[in-house]
């Protein structure tokens, strides 16, 4: 989308068949535009009465919320409060550009905490992928029709205009935090290598899998199990290979593979060391237990 570069506003309200019942919606779309302001321009001070975020495309300008004020240019976004008295205004040189997005519901301030934004003291971020938002923000508005359709594909980009702020936010954050409690990344990399042992899986695929590097992944299953994630799936492998040493009488090579190991030799070699006998000698072992029992 082609815009000129004399000051012009692109904008659209939506009074969409959601807000008859917005009290029960998780998150939805209010308004949103795209503007290319003239030098000096200047909105407030005023209160809105939803949530707003402005990001801005290019040029500079201030914001101020209370006794605060944020010196702002290009790749970088602010939020306004429901309630709040807020003023904004755009360099008298280089004035800004920016788009900007109303939303509310139920959720969204915990949807903004994921941005690491809240009403208190954090009120600004930097994102530098302006493509992917302002793609966003030009598809929300054609969806302009009063139709289920339309709705559906407003509130598709409002969620995809979240989650790139809150990818940003996550990279940018000087100490580096992730989302959830230790407990649920390792919930999810204990599933993930129980239903993939039998393949070639290396720690540093587990952590890609869950979204941690690997040695926060190392140190948050030492923290909640008490070993690392190479133990864990080596104990996981042994506890299988047993299983099938003691019910089956498939080839020792043919055990390895379905464990996750691709040469015999090297899973003799681990399951010897873990077990104090060759896989060979624990099967051997097995059967006599099974012979004494009868």
């Amino acid at each position: 989308m082609q815009h000129p570069k004399t000051a012009f506003t692109v904008s659209a309200g939506f009074e969409c068949l959601e807000l008859f019942y917005k009290q029960s919606v998780d998150l939805y779309l209010c308004y949103c535009g795209i503007e290319e302001c003239s030098p000096g321009h200047s909105f407030g001070p005023a209160v809105r009465k939803d949530f707003l975020i402005h990001y801005i495309t290019a040029g500079k300008g201030i914001y101020r919320v209370g006794e605060k004020s944020y010196e702002l240019g290009e790749g970088s976004y602010f939020l306004i409060c429901p309630g709040v008295t807020t003023f904004y205004q755009a360099d008298k040189k280089d004035p800004w550009s920016y788009l900007w997005v109303g939303f509310n519901g139920m959720r969204a301030e915990s949807y903004l905490a994921y941005l690491h934004l809240n009403r208190k003291d954090k009120l600004t971020g930097v994102c530098k992928n302006k493509k992917a938002l302002l793609s966003c923000v030009e598809e929300m508005l054609k969806a302009k029709e009063l139709t289920y359709a339309d709705e559906l594909k407003r509130e598709a980009q409002l969620y995809l205009f979240l989650s790139e702020l809150a990818a940003q936010s996550r990279e940018t954050e000087e100490k580096k935090s992730y989302d959830y409690p230790v407990q649920v990344y390792v919930e999810h990399a204990l599933q993930y290598m129980q239903e993939h042992y039998r393949e070639a899986v290396r720690v540093k695929d587990v952590a890609d899998f869950v979204g941690l590097n690997r040695s926060y992944l190392t140190s948050s299953f030492k923290k909640i199990l008490g070993e690392t994630p190479q133990e864990y799936l080596i104990r996981l492998r042994m506890e299988k290979a047993e299983e099938l040493l003691k019910t089956t009488k498939e080839p020792v090579a043919e055990i390895a593979s379905l464990v996750g190991y691709e040469d015999p030799l090297t899973f003799s070699k681990v399951f010897k060391r873990e077990r104090g006998v060759s896989p060979k000698e624990y099967r051997g072992k097995g059967d006599i237990q099974i012979e004494n029992r009868w």
